[in-house]
Order: structure tokens, then C-alpha cells, then sequence
């Protein structure tokens, strides 16, 4: 269990690292190709729009679903005062922390379920979670470098990398989850400790496989991610010793 709780976070985390590496590349190769802000802003809303859709509509249909209600939804890129672009928003009225935390969730719930729905219909996703049951890191590299073989390969890992690079809270996602985190600790130990050995026993079979599904999808993500940062680092060098164009990130 500790080992597969290890490479959870590993993959998590790597998800994470690689996530603002993909944005910045994305960015730094439409600045290059056009040397136009606002058009280097666009086609970068674009390439990422499936996502960006899923995300603000996951947002509004979980308020929706709470009974709070939505005043506004755009998809329409925004780049803010500090230069951090924003993709999309939904405006939501005010609410209790719990039906808050919910709401700044959804996108990340709405994205694990998209992905894990692609990773086993279409990429075989239970292969890779076997690779990680036996501890065979040749056969999750052969799992991975076979991706490109599947039905309609390239749209599916264009779809898994707009959701995967989409799908993370932002900060004000986030505001209200300490103390919504906080009470489930409390109430999951309570239950840990009325429910003794047995209950420990009962569920962790489940608590492994799903640890074991998303260590996989992240795996999966994580891997799409490392290859698109090659091809647009790649893509950027190229554009660039062309036009002569530079960027640099503050």
C-alpha cells in the first residue's frame, strides 16, 4: 500500500511540475509564431478549449446542482494585470464552504472522470494499472510507448491533453477547501477509530484500487505532457531561430 501510495504522489506530482511547463511552452510558441500578444493569446485559448470547456461548465453544473446559482460562464481568454492569462470564469453567488469547496472541485472530479473514461475505452488503461500491480516498469513503457496504436490515437491524446492541462483548481478554486479538508480528516478518523481493525480491512481493497486507477491515469497524463513539452520546446527553437523573435517569462 505505502509503495503505491509513493507512486501516487509521484505521478501527481509529476502532473503538476509538467502542467506550468505545458502552459508557458504553449505561450512562448504562439508569442514566437505571431509576435502578437492578443493572437498569441487566442490560439492558445483554442488549443486548450475542450478543457477550458469542460472546466467552467463542471463548475456551473456542480453550483447548479447544489442549488446555487450562476450568474455568469465565458470561455473567453482574459489576460489579467500581473500577465497570468485567464482561459474562462463562472460567477457563482455566495455560498456556505461546503457547497464552495464542491463547486472549485468539480473541475478536478469532471477531469479524473473524463480521463479515466478515455485511458479504458480507448487507451487500455487497465494494462497500465496491471503494470503497476506487478511493478513492471518495462511493461508500463511498453504501455505508454504503444499509446499512438489506438483507435483515433492522436484526437484522444489531444482530448487527454487539453483535459489534463484544464482540469486543476486555480487558487480561488481553492480558497475555501482548509476547513471543508479539515472536518473530513476529523470525521475520517472518528470513523477509524469506531470502526477498528475491521473497518480498516474492509475498505482498503477499494482504497487501493483507486489509488492504483489514478496513479495510472496520472502516468498516462504525465507521459502526453513530457512529449508535447518536447515537440513545443522543440517547435519554439525553431520559430525562433526563424524570425528572431525571443520571449522571455517574468
Amino acid at each position: 500500500m505505502l509503495i503505491s501510495l509513493l507512486l501516487f504522489l509521484i505521478a501527481f506530482g509529476a502532473v503538476l511540475v509538467l502542467e506550468r511547463f505545458v502552459h508557458r511552452r504553449l505561450q512562448e510558441v504562439f508569442l514566437l509564431l505571431t509576435g502578437h500578444v492578443e493572437a498569441a493569446t487566442l490560439l492558445y485559448s483554442l488549443v486548450l478549449l475542450p478543457g477550458v470547456a469542460l472546466h467552467e461548465v463542471s463548475h456551473a453544473a456542480m453550483a447548479a446542482a447544489l442549488g446555487v446559482r450562476v450568474r455568469r460562464l465565458s470561455l473567453r481568454p482574459e489576460r489579467q494585470r500581473n500577465g497570468v492569462v485567464r482561459l474562462g470564469y463562472v460567477e457563482v453567488l455566495r455560498s456556505d464552504a461546503l457547497r464552495t469547496s464542491l463547486i472549485g472541485a468539480a473541475p478536478l472530479l469532471a477531469g479524473l472522470a473524463a480521463l479515466l473514461l478515455i485511458g479504458a475505452l480507448v487507451f487500455d488503461l487497465a494494462s497500465m494499472q496491471s503494470a503497476l500491480v506487478s511493478g513492471s516498469a518495462q511493461a508500463a513503457l511498453d504501455y505508454l510507448l504503444a499509446l499512438p496504436t489506438a483507435t483515433d490515437s492522436w484526437l484522444w491524446i489531444y482530448v487527454v491533453f487539453a483535459i489534463a492541462n484544464s482540469m486543476m483548481p486555480s487558487a480561488s478554486d481553492t480558497q475555501s477547501w482548509p476547513p471543508v479538508i479539515g472536518l473530513m480528516v476529523v470525521l475520517a478518523a472518528a470513523l477509524l477509530l469506531a470502526g477498528g481493525a475491521d473497518l480498516v480491512t474492509a475498505i482498503a481493497p477499494f482504497v487501493r484500487a483507486a489509488v492504483r486507477w489514478l496513479t495510472a491515469v496520472f502516468a498516462l497524463t504525465a507521459f502526453i505532457d513530457v512529449a508535447a513539452i518536447v515537440i513545443l520546446t522543440l517547435a519554439a527553437w525553431a520559430i525562433g531561430l526563424f524570425t528572431g523573435r525571443r520571449v522571455e517569462f517574468k
